[in-house]
């Protein structure tokens, strides 16, 4: 969100709230302006009015008496003969000059220069006519000062107030930032938690309200859920048991190739269903309560070769010589852990490796010890050079072969070696996957 600023709702209540002042603010200064300039402008007009009075009540004609303008002024001093004939009596140099007299009393605006043009009523039946005019240049700079004046406050008020619009919304909008970040913490094993409810009466404290019953509900699904898996696990693991039991001893009975061959792809197909029933069990537990591990001294060669033992005839069915490597300086196989809980991982990365290596090929399982930590690692060849190995720790992230499974095993196994504060990597190099845990052999 903070990298698309502009999509949030504040920014997009403080756009909303400056345009609409924008708005306002626009129509308000137009009619501000209009008022003071036709203010300034009528008083201007009744000034030069005046000084025009003025200056014609004190001008006569016959003999001349004229009075001269101010420093600024020019005027034309003018009657009109019986022949409707401008005689002039009195002109200002300049652009005055070229002015034309207007057909009635009134105010010219015209070729830089402002003025007024007013008539001596009563003079011997002859008027006399004077147009007085000044530079307009120091009216429109007012004019200009005043427009500059206006659109400056505007801005600043626009600019003040989208500001203050931005901090208020970020203000009103602190509790949902709250809210979220509270809820973002909330998962599947954190289903108890609840938000926290505001006594505000408004539509925050329903928002609250309505999410905590939603978690509510969702608690409630996922409780049923996991009953659901736990119990269908128990149910299914004493049948599966026994199924594999019957079937070993015919196996080992059996002389028959073609039976065997039977019984061990039943074998095979038991174990497969048994990992799945210990993987949902495990999820169940993992997703309800969070993933308890019960430690106590547990060895790791003891583990790697029961669960050797229990994949042999899925390895010959498949054709692969499945191999234990144990290295000669290792001290000690213990290390302080859930010894039921490793061993689901042991199996889930051997029956990995032996359901995609190559037929005819081997898989190696090398243990190592450096230092304090043992080092568990699976080899097999696969068909692929080089392919996304990262994925393949998710969930339900599987490979496309037929005889791949939910796609639960190696994110388990990450799950459970890290609640061991352990590490599981993964790797492939020319053709060679593999798989290594790292594991600390002190309490």
């Amino acid at each position: 969100m903070d990298g698309y600023f502009y999509k949030g709702l504040k920014f997009k209540i403080a756009l909303v709230f400056s345009v609409v002042f924008i708005v306002i603010n626009v129509i308000f200064s137009t009619v501000i302006y209009r008022y003071f300039k036709n203010t300034y402008l009528s008083n201007y007009n009744k000034y030069l009015y005046n000084r025009a009075k003025t200056i014609v009540n004190r001008t006569e004609i016959n003999p001349d008496l004229i009075a001269l303008p101010d420093s600024g002024e020019s005027i034309r001093i003018f009657y009109h003969d019986n022949d409707q004939r401008q005689v002039i009596v009195f002109q200002s140099p300049g652009v005055i000059s070229r002015l034309s007299v207007p057909y009635q009393r009134g105010v010219i605006d015209t070729l830089g220069q402002y003025g007024v043009y007013v008539i001596k009523e009563d003079f011997d039946g002859r008027p006399v006519e004077l147009l007085l005019t000044v530079s307009n240049k120091e009216l429109v700079s007012k004019l200009n000062h005043l427009s500059f004046l206006m659109i400056t406050a505007t801005l600043v008020s626009v600019l003040a107030s989208a500001v203050m619009a931005y901090l208020a919304a970020g203000w009103l909008l602190r509790p949902i930032r709250s809210m979220a970040k509270d809820a973002a913490q909330i998962n599947t094993s954190r289903l108890s938690t609840r938000l926290k409810v505001l006594p505000t009466h408004d539509e925050l404290q329903l928002l609250t309200e309505t999410i905590n019953s939603m978690i509510d509900r969702i608690a409630s699904e996922q409780e049923l859920q996991n009953n659901f898996f736990a119990a269908a696990s128990h149910e299914l693991r004493t049948p599966l048991a026994n199924l594999q039991a019957e079937t070993e001893l015919y196996l080992g009975e059996s002389n028959n190739q073609e039976n065997r061959t039977l019984f061990m792809s039943h074998l095979e197909e038991i174990n497969r269903l048994q990992e799945i029933v210990e993987q949902f069990l495990l999820i169940s537990q993992f997703k309800h309560q969070g993933l308890a591990i019960n430690k106590r001294p547990a060895d790791v060669s003891d583990q790697l070769l029961k669960v050797f033992t229990r994949n042999r005839f899925l390895a010959e069915r498949l054709q692969i010589n499945a191999k234990l490597h144990f290295a000669e300086n290792i001290k000690n196989f213990e290390i302080y852990g859930d010894g039921d809980k490793l061993e689901v991982v042991w199996q889930n990365l051997l029956q990995n490796a032996l359901k995609y290596a190559q037929k005819g090929s081997h898989v190696l399982c090398e243990v190592t010890q450096e230092t304090s930590q043992l080092n568990i690692t699976f080899k097999n060849k696969v068909m692929d050079k080089q392919f996304n190995v990262q994925s393949l720790t998710d969930a339900f992230t599987t490979n496309r072969a037929p005889n791949s499974g939910a796609g639960l095993g190696l994110w388990l196994g990450k799950q459970i070696v890290e609640a061991h504060h352990g590490t599981l990597k993964i790797a492939i190099t020319d053709y060679i996957f593999s798989v290594s845990v790292t594991l600390l052999n002190e309490e």
